[in-house]
């Protein structure tokens, strides 16, 4: 039995990753020897079950996680070499600077160290064994199998968004299985949507509520409100232009003469979606969930500018607050902190490193933020009126006065762009004079600010490393990190994977596209921005905006709700897959933008500069990862990606 079990996890594990030589033979996780020493009882069999989520994407990790480093919010510094060869460190910036290919795809969880079909593997492994297991009580074998479901339809649903058409593996492969069986096909799209949301319907009914969670024993364990979620996010995809009459993939056919991508678009998707996001809002709400906005009570006796922008920063930091649906806890928080803050006071040598801002907000995400009226800088009337659009990448001469002090140094002088902006704007940045309120400074009389130019306390300084825009993601970093001469702390929070205010976007966007009513389009929006400080958005385009007519039509409430989520989700994750799944990636072929941090005075500092100046173009090929080339050799069912 056990040798059977054995040739045919083996056998699976070839054939699935098409791979010249099996580097998978880990046959459970954790080190266990043999499948049946890993559920002859329950404590054993719980063991592997924790195994099955370690599988997961590290949603997050700067260092890990395409979508942290692959859009264009960031960007980060790089080394031409005389050889011509570029030094970057994080995988989503070499995808971003064209570096992708099939030889060796990078980030490739196809058949990587990490390969997402090993752990679809132990899933079903897991599936076919666990009624073995004699002393587990029965509600808890229920849940475990819904979560190892949800597990199984999270990781096709992962390998989708990377790759689009993929196999379904549903039972691992039986040893008796022939040359043709093993040979498996990439599945059209809509089959691989049944499936990831039939599996999650499954798992549903038997998940805990999100309310019965032990924060200190269960953290991060699958509930009944991520499932729903995922499910909502699944079916948003799938409503989406690359996936719903997508034409440039119309070539993508297999050996079967099988279409892989649905050609018809189908307006009903989009009601689908937005069914499943209010059913999943309307459970997050009956669980409690809500949107953070709560005053710290350390900051009661400060400025309530000061609290409004806190207040955002910690829907992301204050760990497993009232917003946050699932909450990754297979990241590094630590170097998610050494690259998203910004060094505001002289530090020691040994300690400079501790702080790098090396993830750098690019020019073109700052532009992005609105108005002190909630409406874009480029369609504001004051902004336009008094030409502080036209101007804004030239510094003001007037420095900051008494209305402005919680944002810019008092007595200072920054660009235009840095002022009259909407709360979430000074709640997510650090800029040159800008105010950098927390990281152990948790007083307004005691706040430090950002100085970015040439060898200045936030920007470069030799052999360290530094934001090449001028730029920090202050919103990423707690705002009890502290920074001292020879220490820095780091206060530990989940990534927020989902958060409430991500499924409220999801679901104005899936309702605008299937022409729902405009009220209930905006109530969602007007709560986030209300949250945020704004007014609601019929208000805010009807007073302020040159383009008020914009509110008016599916057209003008799209780019309103993209440009929504841009701003409330910045830094998380998400911009890097809805760039795709609305087919936007030509937004890359953009060169990113930021100062010249080199500058030594504000004139030369503040002289916009392209960053990347390659000749690389994205096209429809870049949607999606090649598979590895030699993958397509060993099975002649697989077809490669469109362009690769």
């Amino acid at each position: 039995m056990k040798t059977r079990i054995i040739k045919e996890i083996i056998l699976f594990v070839c054939v699935l990753y098409i791979t010249s030589s099996c580097d998978y033979l880990d046959v459970v996780p954790d080190n266990v020897a043999t499948i049946d020493y890993a559920f002859k009882n329950s404590i054993a069999a719980e063991k592997y079950l924790y195994g099955c989520y370690s599988y997961r994407p590290a949603i997050g990790d700067i260092q890990n996680d395409p979508a942290m480093t692959g859009s264009d919010e960031t960007t980060q510094r790089y080394v031409q070499m005389e050889s011509g060869t570029r030094f970057v460190t994080w995988g989503g910036t070499k995808i971003t600077r064209g570096l992708q290919n099939a030889n060796e795809p990078i980030m490739n969880t196809w058949d990587g160290n990490r390969s997402l079909w090993v752990g679809i593997r132990d899933c079903n492994i897991f599936l076919e064994n666990i009624d073995n297991v004699r002393d587990l009580m029965e509600h808890n074998r229920r849940r475990w199998v819904a979560e190892v479901k949800f597990l199984k339809a999270y990781y096709h649903y992962s390998l989708m968004k990377r790759y689009g058409p993929v196999p379904i593996v549903d039972v691992n492969l039986p040893i008796s299985a022939n040359v043709t069986e093993v040979q498996v096909y990439r599945e059209p799209i809509e089959d691989v949507v049944n499936y990831v949301v039939g599996l999650i319907e499954e798992a549903i009914p038997d998940l805990p509520e999100a309310k019965e969670i032990v924060e200190g024993t269960e953290a991060g364990r699958v509930d009944k409100l991520i499932a729903m979620t995922l499910k909502a996010e699944v079916l948003l995809f799938a409503a989406s232009p690359l996936f719903n009459g997508n034409a440039d993939y119309s070539g993508m056919k297999d050996n079967k003469g099988r279409q892989l991508f649905p050609q018809d678009y189908d307006p009903n998707k989009w009601q689908i979606a937005a069914d499943a996001c209010l059913e999943a809002i309307n459970a997050a709400h009956e669980q409690g969930k809500r949107l953070y906005n709560q005053v710290d009570p350390l900051l009661i006796n400060e400025p309530e500018t000061l609290q409004l922008e806190t207040n955002y920063r910690q829907a992301i930091c204050d760990k497993w607050n009232s917003e946050l649906i699932w909450g990754g806890t297979n990241n590094d928080c630590g170097i998610l902190a050494r690259d998203a803050s910004t060094r505001i006071i002289r530090m020691s040598p040994t300690t400079l490193s501790a702080v790098t801002s090396e993830w750098s907000p690019t020019l073109g995400l700052v532009n992005k933020y609105y108005s002190t009226n909630g409406v874009p800088i480029e369609e504001d009337k004051d902004w336009q009126s008094k030409g502080w659009y036209q101007n804004r990448y030239s510094i003001r001469p007037e420095p900051s006065g008494d209305e402005e002090i919680y944002y810019v140094k008092e007595g200072e002088k920054t660009v235009y762009l840095h002022y009259n902006r909407e709360p979430r704007f000074y709640a997510s940045l650090a800029f040159d004079k800008g105010i950098y309120f927390g990281a152990g400074y948790n007083t307004f009389q005691d706040a430090k600010h950002c100085e970015f130019m040439n060898t200045q306390i936030s920007g470069f300084q030799a052999g360290e490393a530094n934001s090449i825009t001028g730029y920090g993601a202050k919103k990423m970093s707690h705002y009890k990190n502290t920074q001292q001469y020879d220490r820095t702390t780091w206060e530990y929070f989940p990534f927020p994977v989902y958060r409430l205010a991500d499924l409220y976007l999801m679901y104005a966007e899936a309702l605008n596209e299937a022409e729902g009513p405009e009220d209930e389009i905006f109530r969602y929006l007007d709560m986030i921005r209300e949250r945020a400080g704004l007014e609601g958005i019929a208000d805010s385009w009807t007073k302020y905006s040159t383009n008020p007519e914009k509110i008016s039509t599916k057209e003008g409430r799209r780019n309103i709700i993209r440009r929504e989520r841009a701003i409330e989700l910045a830094f998380e994750g998400k911009r890097f897959w809805d760039i795709r799944r609305w087919k936007e990636i030509e937004i890359y072929n953009a060169d990113p933008q930021g100062w010249n941090i080199m500058g030594e005075t504000p004139e030369d500092f503040y002289t916009v500069l392209p960053l990347r100046n390659e000749s690389v173009r994205f096209t429809a090929k870049d949607y999606f990862w090649p598979i590895r080339e030699s993958n397509l050799f060993v099975n002649k069912n697989l077809v490669q990606n469109y362009g690769w």
